[in-house]
C-alpha cells in the first residue's frame, strides 16, 4: 500500500472537483459516483487547486443490486427497494470487496466517539483528501446569491435502518421538540445555527426531501459544521421521529425527558435506529462491549451494484486504561487503531511488533499538528493567579506589556533550539517550525497555499540566540546580579509556563517544556517557572480569564472557519481570551457585572492584532467564494507573522502511530488523528472496507 505525505498527494493526478461543492449532483437516472484519487502521484501532475465546483460525475451503467449474505433470509424487502431511489456510488479504493467479518476496535469512555467518526454519515462530508466538501445524506445543496438562505435536498428514499422512512419530519422532531425545546437540556441549538440578537435561525420544511436554513447574517460557512465529526449530526441531529416520540412527553404525557435522554443514545441502545452504515446491536450486561451491525438500508452501493458495507460487524471494548490499549493494540487483538491509542514515540515498539500481530503500520497517517507542543503567550495578562506575592494590576500591567510586545515574543522564538526540544521529547520525531493550523489544512491546498504555509512555518523559527538577545537588550530588560533579566522597571521577573495533558501527553508536554525552560534560562537569562496544572480545577480558569503567561498547547485545525479560535479571537481562550471574551459576548452591547473582574472581557485597541484580526473574521464570515476565504484566512495569517508569534511553535506534523490488520483492504494511508474536526477516518467511507479473506 503505497503511503502519501501531504505534498505528494497533492500531486496526485486524477483527483476531481475539488473544494466546495456549491450545489452537489443533482439526481440521475443512473447512479454516480466520484472519480476517486489514483493511488501514485505523478511527476508531471499539477499541483490540486481548491474549486468551488461539484466532484466530477462519473457515470455508472444501470446495474443490479446485490446484497450481504448475512441478510439473506431476513424477510427484507429487494435490496433496490432499500437503497434509496438515488443510492450513492461509491468507488472503492483499491477492489470491490467481499462480504463479511467483524472489525475489531476500541475506546475509552461510553460514547466511544473515536468509533464514532468510523461512521458518521452526515448529509455534507468531508472529500478523502481533506480539501473541501461533498455531498453524502444530501443529494444536493445551495445557498442564495445574499448567502441568507441554505437549502438543502435529502436524499429521495433514505430509510432507517429499521426500514422507516428518513424525511423532514425528523428534522423538524430534532429542531422544534428537541433543540428548541428548553426541557431537552442535553441537546441545543448548536452555536452556529443563530441569528444576529442570538435567536435560533429559521428552519422550513416545505416537503419531505427540503430544509431550509433561513437567516439574518450569512449561512456561507454554517451548514459545513455538520461535516466535522459525530457531535455534529449523528450524536446531535440524527434523530428518528418514529422512535423518539415514543419516549417524548409532548406525544406521550406519562414519558418523562429523563426516559427520553435515556434512550437517546444510539451508540449503545440497539433500539435506536440509525441512517449511517450500521446500527447497535447488541451491549454487554456491564457496558463495556458495544455490538453495531450492519444497516440493512444503508444508501450506498459500489461500482458493481453491491449494497455496503462489506463488513458485518464492528465490535468495540470499552477500556479506560490507555496502556491497557496499547497493549492489546501491540498483540493484534484490534483490527484498526485509529485514536485507539499510542503516541510517536511508540512507533518503534509498534513497528517492532507489526508482523508478529498480524497488522501494517499506516505511515501516511499523521498528528496533523501545526504545533505540537507550541506556547500560547496571553496577549492580555491580567492579575489573579497569584504568580507574584505582589499581584497587584500595576505587576500585571508592566508583565502584560512585555508579553504584548512583539520583541519579546520573537526573541523567545529566537532563543529555542527546536531539533533538540524534539530530540529529548518525541525521540527526533517531528519538524522544526514556527506554530501554525494543520499542515493539512485546505487553506493551503494549490500553489498559492503552500507557498503561504511554508511562510508561516518558517516565520521567526530560526534559532538565533545573539538576534533574540539583541531583542531583550532593546526593550531595557537588564540582567540582575543573578544572571536573569528585570522587567523594564527593575523589578525581578520570572515567566510562568504552565502545561497540561493537550495533545494527549502530559510527558511530552513536561519534558520539552523543561528543556525551553533550560534553554531560555541559559540562552536568553530569562527565569522560568513551569507549572504542572493537570488536572487542577482551575486551569481553565486561568486560562480563560487572562491569568497566564505561556500555556503549552496542541494547536491543528483543516478548515479554521467552523473552528476560529487559533487564528481568529471571537471566543473567551487561547492567545486573546480577554479580547475574545469581548467579541463573543457582544462587543460594546455587553453590560458588565461589576461583582465579576472582566465580565465583558476587554475592548481591542484600534490598530491592534486583535482588532485586526477580528475584523478579518467579519471580513470571511460574509464572504461568499471559498477562494476568496481562503485569501482572508491569508490575510490573517499575514497579520500574524507581522505581529507575532502569538504561539511559540516547537515541531509539528508527527507520525502517528495507526495501524491495521494486514487482510484489511480499500483503507487510504493518508489522514490526520489530531484534529477531530475532519471526521477522519470517516470522510473515506469506512463502509468499503473488507477483508481479503
Amino acid at each position: 500500500m503505497k503511503s502519501l505525505n501531504r505534498r505528494e498527494f497533492l500531486k496526485v493526478a486524477g483527483l476531481a472537483g475539488l473544494g466546495v461543492a456549491a450545489v452537489a449532483c443533482q439526481p440521475a437516472k443512473t447512479p454516480e459516483a466520484t472519480q476517486p484519487a489514483a493511488e501514485q502521484p505523478t511527476a508531471t501532475s499539477e499541483v490540486i487547486q481548491v474549486k468551488e465546483a461539484t466532484p466530477t460525475p462519473v457515470q455508472v451503467e444501470k446495474m443490479t443490486y446485490k446484497q450481504a449474505p448475512m441478510l439473506d433470509g431476513m424477510n427484507l424487502p429487494p435490496v433496490e427497494e432499500r437503497i434509496s431511489q438515488n443510492p450513492l456510488v461509491t468507488v472503492p479504493r483499491e477492489k470491490v470487496g467481499r462480504y463479511g467479518g467483524t472489525l475489531r476496535t476500541a475506546s475509552w469512555w461510553p460514547e466511544a466517539g473515536n468509533v464514532q467518526l468510523y461512521v458518521s454519515e452526515p448529509p455534507i462530508k468531508w472529500k478523502e483528501d481533506l480539501t473541501g466538501y461533498e455531498p453524502a445524506l444530501a443529494e444536493s445543496y445551495e445557498w442564495s446569491d445574499d448567502g441568507l438562505t441554505f437549502t438543502m435536498k435529502l436524499r429521495k428514499g433514505v430509510r432507517w435502518s429499521d426500514g422507516e422512512p428518513y424525511t423532514t419530519e425528523d428534522w423538524r422532531f430534532w429542531w422544534e421538540d428537541m433543540a428548541k425545546n428548553d426541557d431537552v437540556k442535553w441537546r441545543t441549538v448548536p452555536g452556529y445555527m443563530h441569528k444576529k440578537n442570538g435567536e435560533p435561525i429559521d428552519l422550513e420544511f416545505p416537503d419531505e426531501q427540503t430544509v431550509v436554513w433561513k437567516s439574518d447574517q450569512p449561512l456561507w460557512i454554517a451548514p459545513y459544521y455538520l461535516a466535522q465529526g459525530f457531535w455534529e449530526f449523528m450524536q446531535p441531529m440524527m434523530k428518528p421521529a418514529h422512535y423518539l416520540k415514543k419516549f417524548h412527553p409532548k406525544y406521550d404525557p406519562s414519558k418523562t425527558y429523563e426516559d427520553l435522554e435515556k434512550v437517546d443514545k444510539w451508540y449503545m441502545n440497539p433500539d435506536f435506529p440509525t441512517v449511517a452504515a450500521y446500527h447497535c446491536v447488541e451491549v454487554s450486561e456491564d457496558g463495556k462491549r458495544y455490538k453495531w451491525g450492519r444497516n440493512p438500508y444503508y444508501w450506498r452501493v459500489d461500482t458493481e451494484g453491491n449494497q455496503l458495507p462489506y463488513i458485518d460487524y464492528i465490535e468495540i471494548e470499552i477500556i479506560e486504561d490507555e496502556e491497557a490499549r496499547k497493549l492489546a493494540i501491540l498483540s493484534g487483538k484490534y483490527d484498526a487503531s485509529f485514536r485507539v491509542g499510542g503516541s510517536p514515540n511508540d512507533i518503534p515498539l509498534f513497528q517492532e511488533n507489526a508482523d508478529k500481530a498480524g497488522f501494517v503500520m499506516l505511515k501516511g497517517w499523521k498528528n496533523g499538528a501545526g504545533a505540537w507542543p507550541g506556547y500560547m503567550v496571553n496577549q492580555y495578562y491580567v492579575e489573579g493567579a497569584k504568580w507574584y506575592d505582589d499581584d497587584t494590576p500595576e505587576h500585571a500591567a508592566e508583565i502584560r506589556a512585555i508579553l504584548r510586545d512583539k520583541r519579546f515574543r520573537k526573541a523567545l522564538s529566537w532563543g529555542v533550539d527546536r531539533q533538540r526540544v524534539i530530540d529529548v521529547a518525541w525521540n527526533g520525531i517531528g519538524e522544526p517550525k514556527a506554530a501554525t493550523i494543520s499542515p493539512q489544512s485546505w487553506h493551503f491546498a494549490g500553489p498559492e497555499g503552500q507557498a503561504v504555509y511554508q511562510k508561516w512555518a518558517k516565520a521567526d523559527a530560526e534559532f538565533d540566540v545573539e538576534k533574540a538577545n539583541a531583542a531583550l537588550d532593546e526593550l531595557g530588560m537588564k540582567k540582575g546580579a543573578d544572571g536573569f533579566r528585570t522587567l523594564p522597571s527593575g523589578k525581578p521577573f520570572t515567566l510562568v509556563l504552565i502545561v497540561s495533558d493537550w495533545g494527549g501527553s502530559l510527558k511530552v508536554q513536561v519534558d520539552a517544556a523543561n528543556e525551553v525552560k533550560d534553554q531560555w534560562e541559559k540562552n536568553l537569562g530569562i527565569k522560568v517557572d513551569v507549572q504542572n496544572l493537570q488536572g487542577q480545577p482551575n486551569l481553565d480558569t486561568i486560562t480563560n480569564g487572562g491569568q497566564y503567561m505561556l500555556r503549552g498547547a496542541h494547536i491543528s485545525e483543516i478548515d479554521i472557519w467552523t473552528y476560529p479560535d487559533w487564528i481568529f479571537p471571537i471566543v473567551n481562550r487561547y492567545m486573546f481570551p480577554l479580547e475574545g471574551k469581548w467579541w463573543s459576548k457582544g462587543k460594546d452591547s455587553c453590560k458588565a457585572d461589576p461583582n465579576i473582574p472582566y465580565d465583558c472581557g476587554v475592548k481591542p485597541e484600534p490598530g491592534s492584532p486583535a482588532e485586526k484580526l477580528q475584523m478579518l473574521y467579519e471580513k470571511g464570515f460574509a464572504t461568499k467564494s471559498v477562494e476568496d476565504r481562503h485569501k482572508v484566512v491569508w490575510e490573517a495569517i499575514d497579520v500574524i507573522i507581522e505581529e507575532g508569534p502569538f504561539v511559540i511553535g516547537i515541531s509539528g506534523d508527527q507520525q502517528m502511530p495507526v495501524v491495521i490488520n494486514k487482510k484489511l483492504r480499500n483503507v487510504l494511508d493518508y489522514g490526520v488523528v489530531g484534529p477531530w474536526a475532519p471526521c477522519t477516518p470517516g470522510n473515506q467511507v469506512p463502509a468499503q472496507w473488507f477483508f481479503e479473506e
